[in-house]
């Protein structure tokens, strides 16, 4: 089988909010490592501080910049057929299926993920080695369109649209309940949950989070939503509609139960990295994610 070793090199610059702060919880928080492996790291001398070798232990002053060089390890490959519905030089745009992680976690590392399908047929490149060529990311149960990065260029190119917010993304939702309103917006803040870290909350003292949805169809006790969100925080879609009553069907987190959650990414638009040209894939949403043929949006996407 095919592998992907890759040696990762991250520069962290120290802000404000972090001046005071230990090199080792610093890194663990930046590196999403536990601070075991940080110490580890700073040990092995794999850790340079303003061009210095630090200790563990080291407190941290606004302007420092902190330089990490290590093995992030091999992944491998699991050849899989995706849909590809745009591949070229620099990207390639795939339309992922629900129940299919975008890249290997700790808690998906022996599953089929979107990145290893696509190692030794598609070069992936740019970000961390264990998530080569990924910009963006859908929860593993929702579907649709993805875009990853096949080049360092397109990988940092594409990233800086998404944290731009110049990327436009369209989603289709089935919710529970009757929506009454045509369209609307949510613009509840939101934080991780202190009591159950795995789940997302609304929190005043959270990150901003702006949703927009419309209306596309109605049934007797679901609605079908075309889903706009302006921001990417973790799980918002999901949580953003259920705080106003109306939980994507199939999301046991939040809400509902089902067969499936009933979330698919329709519509992705972009600039492409090397050329600048506008860029938008669609991607249908697959067999069963309507109870019926009323939930299948038969029109373009709302302009």
């Amino acid at each position: 089988m095919p592998t992907q070793r890759r040696l990762r090199v991250d520069r962290i610059q120290v802000s404000a909010a972090d001046s005071g702060v230990r090199l080792d919880r610093l890194l663990a928080g930046q590196l999403s490592i536990s601070r075991a492996h940080a110490r580890q790291l700073v040990d092995e001398g794999a850790v340079v501080l303003s061009e210095r070798s630090p200790r563990a232990d080291t407190r941290l002053r606004e302007g420092d910049e902190v330089v990490v060089t290590w093995d992030g390890g091999e992944l491998q490959a699991t050849p899989h057929a995706l849909p590809i519905l745009h591949h070229d030089e620099e990207l390639v745009v795939v339309d992922k299926p629900s129940g299919m992680p975008v890249h290997p976690t700790s808690r998906h590392a022996r599953r089929l993920t979107v990145v290893t399908a696509l190692l030794g047929t598609v070069p992936l490149a740019g970000g961390p080695p264990e998530r080569p060529g990924v910009v963006h990311r859908l929860d593993a149960a929702t579907s649709g369109v993805l875009v990853l990065a096949c080049t360092v260029r397109a990988h940092g190119e594409l990233s800086r649209q998404f944290r731009a917010r110049e990327v436009e993304k369209v989603y289709l939702a089935v919710v529970s309940g009757c929506v009454e309103v045509s369209e609307g917006s949510i613009s509840g803040r939101m934080a991780r949950d202190p009591k159950r870290p795995w789940r997302m909350e609304v929190s005043p003292a959270g990150r901003e989070a702006y949703t927009e949805f419309f209306v596309r169809s109605r049934s007797e006790d679901t609605t079908l939503l075309e889903v706009r969100p302006s921001t990417g925080r973790t799980h918002q879609i999901r949580v953003h509609l259920a705080a106003i009553g109306h939980p994507i069907m199939g999301d046991v987190l939040y809400g509902t139960e089902a067969e499936r959650l009933m979330l698919h990414a329709w519509r992705l638009g972009f600039r492409h990295p090397a050329s600048g040209e506008p860029m938008s894939f669609c991607a249908p949403p697959p067999p069963g994610f309507g109870a019926d043929g009323r939930h299948f949006p038969r029109e373009g996407s709302r302009s």
